[in-house]
């Protein structure tokens, strides 16, 4: 693309695509919506859980194949797709009055959302030269923030005023609304088919790697609830093998294979990659074991957790804004372990806090681990991303959204198994259920610290520069 089309075409794209990754991460409103659901379906805190574990396990499976059919096919009409699938979800959500229209509905958004994650980077990936790159993934990336702000502060409002179902409905209009936005503002030479390869499109194998991730995230889902040795963490895992193991084997013979081999190939692309992988494993915690110490620890009700999420949230936007400025001009992979170790550094702090800690003071822990975390997520999307060639771009941007799911569930469980093995401890040497929680807590955290400081050691070192993949020379 010749660079007067890069600027006509840079800032809508980037409008498009950033509208793209705020409507999918509104869906962090359910955070401090799940007590209300759990209790107005007269479900158990086991039970409600399945909302969140089917939807990333469809988030899990769907991500490869979505990269590769928006490579082969185009973006535009798969961003729009994107859209309609989460907005239909979302709508038809709102309506249910049973957890098993919940949960299977979850399934429609899960697939949603991946693709709202993957065509928005890949389009300012194509829109942006490597040398802008990093600023643009950057900008991109922070809506991812300021939807988390905005539905951690509105999520609890709208729940208290008008009830669960609101926090979908809500997102109806503002659905239609980025609906216009990419029918109005992607252009069609962004959005273009670029895959090159010959031959019918591989759905077998698409199909095959849904279920089979689909399962990875089912069994370590149910092995948090029940146990590794139960009879459904057995089972999705043996199904889970049997999928997976079979679309390895059949990749190695079929013309067209769902993620471009010389993609794999690069090993800055595989480093950028596990780096996103375990940073959002370590960041996670966050989401998931902070809002307990807000309830159990401290007291708090839903608007002050919804205050202290949101807070994060917008450092988070700030954090990925700064971080891919940086990214261009100090170097992706600097950027990519400053942000990893200022996350551990966060995440140590926090895992110094008990329960007699005022707001402000946890505002400011958590403030500190959006702002490191934002850094360390557009440094490492422009490490990975920065040389993507345009063909291989969707591909890239899916895999590096995958990551950060399977980071989620991986999270939510060893997290759990940490939490719960330190807190039994605690209990039985005869502390208090807020002194043993808070001993936990710190344990879980400190953990998540290591994790963090991991995510920094996996990118250090350059590979060699291979013609047509991504590497940050």
């Amino acid at each position: 693309m010749k660079p007067q089309t890069l600027a006509r075409a840079g800032i809508p794209t980037i409008i498009a695509g950033a509208a793209g990754l705020f409507l999918g991460a509104l869906d962090f409103s359910i955070n401090v919506s799940l007590p209300a659901i759990r209790d107005d379906l007269n479900e158990s805190i086991i039970t409600v859980q399945w909302i969140i574990i089917i939807y990333h396990a469809s988030r899990s499976g769907s991500g490869f194949g979505i990269g590769a059919i928006g490579d082969r096919y185009g973006l535009k009409w798969l961003f729009i797709l994107g859209v309609v699938l989460y907005t239909i979800a979302v709508g038809v959500i709102s309506l249910q009055t049973s957890l098993a229209g919940v949960v299977a509905l979850r399934v429609l958004q899960g697939i949603g959302v991946t693709i709202l994650f993957t065509v928005g980077p890949a389009l300012v990936a194509r829109a942006f030269g490597p040398e802008r790159r990093g600023a643009a993934l950057g900008v991109t990336i922070a809506a991812v923030g300021a939807g988390q702000m905005t539905a951690t502060l509105g999520g609890g409002w709208f729940t208290n005023t008008y009830g669960w179902e609101s926090i979908f409905w809500i997102r109806v209009p503002i659905g239609i609304a980025v609906l216009i936005v990419g029918a109005l503002m992607i252009q069609a030479k962004v959005a273009a088919p670029t895959e090159t390869r010959k031959g019918s499109f591989n759905w077998l194998g698409t199909g095959l790697l849904y279920l089979g991730l689909f399962m990875f995230a089912l069994s370590i889902s149910i092995a948090r609830i029940d146990g590794w040795t139960s009879i459904g963490t057995l089972g999705t895992g043996a199904a889970f093998v049997l999928f997976f193991g079979y679309f390895v084997f059949r990749e190695r013979h079929v013309p067209n294979p769902l993620v471009p081999a010389r993609l794999l190939a690069d090993w800055t692309f595989r480093q950028g990659a596990i780096s996103n992988l375990i940073g959002t494993t370590a960041y996670f915690l966050m989401w998931f074991l902070f809002p307990f110490y807000i309830a159990d620890a401290l007291g708090r009700d839903s608007i002050a957790l919804g205050a202290m999420l949101a807070t994060m949230g917008a450092l988070t936007f700030v954090g990925s804004t700064i971080g891919g400025w940086l990214a261009d001009r100090l170097g992706d992979r600097a950027m990519t372990i400053v942000g990893s170790i200022a996350t551990a550094g966060g995440l140590l702090w926090m895992s110094q806090i008990d329960e007699t800690a005022t707001l402000p003071e946890v505002a400011l822990r958590a403030g500190a681990i959006g702002l490191a975390f934002g850094i360390h997520q557009s440094s490492v999307y422009a490490l990975t991303m920065r040389h993507v060639q345009p063909h291989m771009v969707s591909a890239a941007s899916a895999t590096l959204a995958v990551m950060q799911t399977i980071g989620t569930v991986v999270s939510v469980s060893i997290g759990t198994m940490i939490f719960t093995w330190r807190e039994d401890a605690a209990l039985e040497r005869g502390l208090s259920e807020t002194g043993a929680f808070i001993d936990a807590y710190s344990d879980a955290f400190l953990a998540a610290t290591a994790v963090a400081v991991l995510a920094a050691v996996v990118v250090i070192g350059r590979s060699a520069k291979r013609e047509g993949a991504p590497t940050d020379e």
